[in-house]
């Protein structure tokens, strides 16, 4: 017996529905877990990640904070005051810079929520005197040191056509709460591009100021020329040779040349003792200055 066209249709209805059933329960009971759970997992990878950034973040924040501690001065003001002072007057000397003052400021403390000291700055300021070239191993010296501390003002005038400057400089430090020690970090910096002097000459090649300068040395055309005495006291007279300007100057007196400038402590019969930028030196009479030796008492 066929069936009719009504059972057929009945039969079509029922594979239909069978069909939406079974749809409705793959979607329902098996896939639709399935991308749940697919969802969650996907949710925690992408919250692991997460996750793991922020401690890579955490370890490598520690680290620059632990690197910061090693660079920061002392944190004691009084004891950075000493030790920074003594450490710029020793760069100055070493890259042969003359005529030096350094001065520092009061510290100032930058604070948390809490009222806690997170660290003090401290500024510094640099009067001295020298060449483009001196100057240029002063700041490769300075830059390469692994302090927290950086220059924040610089002023270079030059005196006429001598290749001399005065310089000034502000110099600001930063003194970290917690750091232990009283003495300097001596692991260079990791600033610089190039760790190799000889890169940064061009700066001085390039004469940036572009000013005509006579490259002769005013401390080797710098001399006492003679010692006289009023009332029984010593005078210092001292020559520059390039202006053929002569000054004199007493025991206990300051002065300034083109060359350098000091303060007269002692008169010899063959030398006289100069102090300079917090340095004791005897120049001997009749000499130039470049030939000038660190003094040495005779007690």
């Amino acid at each position: 017996m066929k069936p009719n066209r009504q059972q057929v249709l009945l039969a079509l209805l029922a594979i239909i529905a069978v069909v939406q059933v079974g749809d409705w329960v793959l979607n329902t009971m098996i896939q639709g877990p399935l991308q749940l759970r697919r969802a969650r997992t996907e949710q925690l990878q992408a919250d692991i990640k997460k996750r793991e950034a922020s401690l890579a973040e955490t370890r490598n924040a520690a680290r620059r904070i632990d690197g910061w501690m090693k660079q920061s001065l002392p944190s004691d003001p009084e004891v950075t005051r000493s030790v920074y002072r003594s450490w710029l007057l020793s760069l100055i000397r070493t890259t042969k810079l003359r005529n030096a003052t350094v001065d520092s400021g009061s510290p100032s403390a930058r604070k948390a929520k809490d009222n806690k000291v997170l660290f003090r700055s401290m500024p510094f300021s640099v009067r001295c005197r020298g060449s483009l070239t001196e100057f240029n191993a002063f700041l490769f010296q300075f830059s390469n040191a692994g302090h927290l501390h950086q220059i924040s003002s610089m002023t270079l005038n030059p005196i006429g056509a001598t290749g001399l400057f005065d310089i000034s400089l502000g110099i600001e430090t930063l003194l970290l709460t917690g750091r232990k020690g009283d003495g300097l970090n001596a692991v260079p910096s990791e600033l610089l591009a190039s760790k190799d002097f000889s890169h940064y000459q061009a700066i001085v090649k390039d004469n940036i100021f572009g000013i005509g300068i006579d490259n002769t040395d005013p401390m080797q055309h710098t001399i006492i020329s003679a010692i006289t005495f009023s009332n029984g006291a010593p005078l210092v007279w001292i020559t520059e040779q390039l202006s053929s300007r002569t000054i004199q100057v007493g025991v206990g007196n300051d002065f300034d040349t083109v060359a350098l400038s000091g303060r007269v402590i002692e008169v010899h019969d063959q030398d006289v003792i100069i102090e300079t930028s917090g340095e004791r030196k005897t120049f001997p009479i009749g000499k130039p200055f470049s030939q000038a030796v660190p003094y040495v008492s005779k007690l």
